[in-house]
């Protein structure tokens, strides 16, 4: 929705996914788009072989969609597999072609790997709902961003409730 709403306001934006359901475009889309490293792996890796085409998928109101996905549970990184999203992306100039970015992450995850888009990242805007298991993960993400903001100019920029009419403990938390 956030996508779709910045996109009607005449912005240019990217959805990238980076979960290993590879379910965050498949709104956006109509169907599971393929995720990046599939797409490195069909080509044996050579970047120079990917194409726009290959890895960004149109949808909805025009947002542009890439899924990172993410690895096989208990074989992978997720920072390995948003570093290799990042990769191509950049020999494709895609970051320059694009008023906004969305990192959609998953936040109920420990690993750091997932903190990884935070390094390319100039806001973080942090979806949650009212529960606790949200606000803590919620809280991990924040700590993310103040420990990232030390080594470049990275921001947070708020919080959103979403699917819920309760505000208590989102507004205790801020």
């Amino acid at each position: 929705n956030i996508s779709i709403a910045l996109a009607r306001r005449g912005k240019k934006v990217l959805q990238i996914g980076c979960d290993p359901k590879h379910d965050s475009t498949f709104t956006l889309t109509g169907f599971s788009i393929p995720t990046i490293i599939d797409t490195l792996q069909m080509k044996d890796y050579h970047y120079e072989d990917v194409w726009p085409e290959d890895v960004i998928y149109k949808g909805y109101g025009g947002v542009d969609c890439v899924e990172a996905g993410g690895p096989p549970a208990g074989a992978g990184c997720g920072g390995y597999v948003v570093g290799e999203t990042v990769k191509p992306l950049k020999e494709l100039n895609a970051f320059y072609e694009y008023d906004i970015i969305l990192f959609d992450v998953l936040g109920d995850v420990v690993c750091g790997g997932f903190a990884a888009p935070l390094n390319y990242a100039d806001y973080c805007i942090i979806i949650t709902d009212n529960g606790f298991d949200a606000l803590f993960a919620a809280n991990r993400i924040a700590a993310s961003v103040r420990e990232k903001s030390h080594t470049h100019p990275l921001r947070l920029a708020g919080l959103v409730g979403n699917r819920t009419s309760e505000r208590d403990l989102i507004d205790k938390y801020v």
